[in-house]
């Protein structure tokens, strides 16, 4: 399969008793609110370890994936949205805070492309934490017309424990456009039942 573009990312933080907090954060390409840029998803294999027997590789450690994480491209995170994510303190005059108490949430993730064919392509992630390693300022070329460039954001994710087939996995994937599917994904993921639009 190979994936064309990057429509749409869907956030829903959630609470310490794994409750959805407020309604997903969606960027989606809508003036003021958010691009989608780049997704970069590693860890999803396990480094194979080679067990030696009888003076050969006798077998090889496989199961499981690694360090599960997408590295994130994000134009115009809106700042309080942002925040939210990170775990950053925003006080009533509109301050916000990072220190030794921030805390990023626990979030799923649900992004959106599509395949060669046009065929929709989901990709959940159930459980993980948003973190954004760096702020940085560089000077305008008054020379050249202003480009804004991507924000780096990294998302760790970790094992869901929510019973269910999801129950110890990092990934759900989708392709198709099955709203039952679809909706189930997006129950997963995002904590919310999505109900199907009617046929016809």
């Amino acid at each position: 399969m190979t994936e064309v573009g990057f429509k749409r990312m869907k956030i829903q933080p959630y609470d310490t008793d794994w409750k959805p907090v407020g309604s997903p954060i969606v960027l989606e390409g809508k003036m003021d609110e958010g691009a989608t840029s780049t997704a970069e998803i590693t860890g999803l294999s396990k480094d194979p370890v080679r067990v030696p027997g009888s003076d050969i590789d006798y077998y090889i450690s496989r199961k499981g994936v690694g360090e599960v994480k997408v590295n994130f491209g994000i134009l115009d995170f809106p700042d309080g949205e942002s925040d939210k994510v990170l775990g950053y303190k925003v006080d009533p005059n509109g301050l916000t805070y990072i220190g030794n108490d921030t805390e990023a949430p626990y979030c799923g993730v649900q992004l959106e492309s599509e395949t060669l064919q046009g065929d929709k392509v989901l990709l959940g992630f159930l459980k993980g934490v948003f973190a954004r390693d760096a702020i940085n300022l560089k000077t305008k070329d008054t020379k050249e017309a202003f480009t804004p460039e991507a924000t780096a954001y990294t998302f760790s994710a970790v094992a869901s424990t929510e019973e269910g087939p999801q129950n110890g996995q990092y990934v759900v994937k989708y392709i198709g456009s099955e709203e039952t599917a679809i909706a189930e994904l997006e129950k997963e993921v995002l904590g919310t039942p999505v109900t199907p639009a009617p046929a016809g």
